[in-house]
C-alpha cells in the first residue's frame, strides 16, 4: 500500500479512473516511484491523463486492451502523461527512457489536452522486465522499436 503522505509530486486523484473517484490510490507503487524519480530528475511537472482514462482503468471502459497494464485487474501498472515543459520532444523521450520503465509508448502529435494537440505524450508502465517494449504510433499503426 502506498503511503501518499510521503509522495512529493503527485496526489492520488491524478491517477483516478474518471468513473471511479478514489481509484488512483490503487496505482502500482513501483510505477509511482519511477514517476516521482522522473519528475525529480527533470524538474518538469508531469500531467497524468486521468481525466480521459489514461491511468487506473477499473473496468476496462477506457479503450485499453484486455491485458493492458492500465487495468486494475492487471495491477494498475501504467500511466499516460505529458510534461509541462518547452524541452524538445527528443530530450523528453531521452529522459523517459533513462528511468527504465518496462514499457514506453511515444505519441507525437496524436493526443489532445485542453483542446490543443500535444507535440508529444507518453505511455509508461512497469511490466515484467523480461517483456520490455518501446513503441510509437504512426499513421494509426504501431511500430515497435524494442520488443
Amino acid at each position: 500500500m502506498i503511503s501518499w503522505d510521503k509522495v512529493k509530486y503527485f496526489k492520488s486523484f491524478e491517477f483516478d479512473d474518471p468513473d471511479f473517484p478514489g481509484s488512483g490510490k490503487d496505482i502500482d507503487g513501483v510505477l509511482l516511484f519511477q514517476l516521482e524519480k522522473l519528475r525529480k530528475e527533470t524538474g518538469w511537472p508531469i500531467i497524468p491523463h486521468w481525466r480521459v482514462g489514461g491511468c487506473v482503468d477499473v473496468l476496462g471502459n477506457h479503450g485499453h486492451a484486455t491485458h493492458s497494464y492500465h487495468r486494475l485487474d492487471m495491477g494498475a501498472k501504467a500511466c499516460d502523461f505529458h510534461f509541462d515543459t518547452k524541452a524538445s520532444s527528443r530530450y523528453q523521450t531521452f529522459m523517459v527512457m533513462k528511468i527504465g520503465f518496462g514499457g514506453i509508448g511515444i505519441y507525437q502529435n496524436q493526443w489532445y489536452w485542453n483542446n490543443a494537440i500535444l507535440s508529444i505524450g507518453f505511455h509508461v508502465d512497469v511490466r515484467p522486465s523480461t517483456k520490455a517494449q518501446i513503441w510509437k504510433r504512426e499513421n494509426g499503426k504501431y511500430i515497435y522499436l524494442l520488443k
